[in-house]
């Protein structure tokens, strides 16, 4: 992983606050996302605004570059690479603040966002600091409504906190959604790992533990994220990150993920391997009765508490298959990059060499 370098032009107006927005083709959400950080009440004298943009063709280069004519804080910068990593780091590097946050495109943010953030990072001495998460559907369909409440459920995205908790205090977290962090610790660390192109917030995370880090959850603070609700890139999505999860792992020099992003892994391979084994012992299939039962239970616990707290009782009925969905394409991404790991002899080598080190 390259580190990166500050370029920051030298000279240029001193802020206190660098925004980094990634995104790509994102006409639909940029304007209303640029909007709500306008409106957060953070002192402009102290802030400045970066999109820095894939090289977008769909309109939205047009539309962040009214922005930039009227703010002359928002900055328009190319990513020709197009991936998010090298985004986030061409965005660091362009940066003047002493404070980097990044946020995303497709989400609007609370009134006090960025001030909370920036306030918890110094009153807390935190590294990296971030705020609630609260999804919300792309369309109005009913299967979308229920998409939104399992990914805000314990059942569906487990030790994510950040999507389901209500804060009054601060917390420590192994995660926080994007960042908010100094910029010297983020030159430290070398920035974003950009081998890894999905996946690449909970390396980060990840190195930012490893060096001692700490990260907090701040109440206060709340972004209201448009949760991909198309059926097809809603699965394609959890099938991406449950691949890059472990296939990262073969430029992490570490797992990328935290070992609780790993159980849809554990879950999958457990079927696959009971009801492979069941053709050749019978009582493996007993094994694979009583997996797919316990999660069944579990499955339809959720669904119906989904339910109760909706007030609708047809969500008990679907929300079944998304979680079935969602974790059986999140585990089966991760068994493919297992498999792809098994292949690729320039991982075993890498790996030998962590051993002997």
């Amino acid at each position: 992983m390259r580190r990166i370098a500050d370029t920051a032009e030298q000279g240029a107006r001193a802020v206190r606050v660098s925004i980094l927005i990634p995104c790509r083709n994102e006409r639909e959400f940029i304007a209303m996302c640029l909007d709500s950080v306008l409106a957060n009440g953070f002192p402009k004298e102290e802030l400045e605004i970066l999109v820095v943009d894939g090289m977008s063709e769909d309109g939205t280069r047009e539309i962040v570059t009214e922005y930039t004519q009227r703010y002359p804080f928002i900055r328009l910068i190319d990513n020709p690479r197009r991936l998010t990593p090298y985004a986030l780091n061409i965005g660091i590097a362009a940066s003047r603040g002493e404070i980097v946050m990044r946020i995303d495109a497709h989400a609007v943010y609370s009134a006090e966002y960025v001030r909370r953030c920036v306030e918890s990072l110094k009153l807390y001495d935190a590294d990296d600091v971030g705020g609630m998460r609260r999804s919300i559907p792309r369309d109005d369909s009913l299967r979308g409504k229920v998409i939104v409440e399992c990914m805000s459920h314990r059942f569906g995205v487990g030790g994510s906190r950040y999507r389901y908790v209500n804060l009054t205090e601060p917390e420590a977290t192994d995660v926080v959604p994007y960042f908010c962090c100094r910029k010297e610790k983020l030159l430290e660390l070398g920035g974003f790992n950009e081998r890894i192109t999905r996946n690449e917030d909970m390396d980060f995370n990840n190195r930012l533990r490893r060096s001692g880090g700490k990260m907090l959850l701040v109440p206060g603070a709340t972004c209201f994220y448009y949760q991909r609700t198309d059926w097809t890139s809603f699965l394609m999505s959890a099938f991406s990150d449950g691949y890059w999860g472990v296939f990262g792992f073969a430029y992490a020099g570490h797992f990328p993920v935290s070992p609780r992003h790993l159980v849809p892994l554990a879950f999958v391979s457990a079927v696959v391997g009971a009801a492979l084994a069941g053709v050749f012992v019978p009582a493996a299939r007993w094994l694979l009765l009583a997996i797919l039962g316990s999660y069944v239970v579990a499955n339809l616990a959720a669904s119906i508490d989904i339910a109760r707290r909706a007030g609708d009782g047809r969500y008990a009925f679907i929300a079944p298959r998304v979680f079935a969905a969602f974790h059986s394409m999140y585990g089966l991404g991760a068994l493919w990059g297992c498999l792809k790991l098994a292949v690729m002899p320039a991982f075993w080598r890498r790996a030998a060499g962590w051993k002997k080190a």
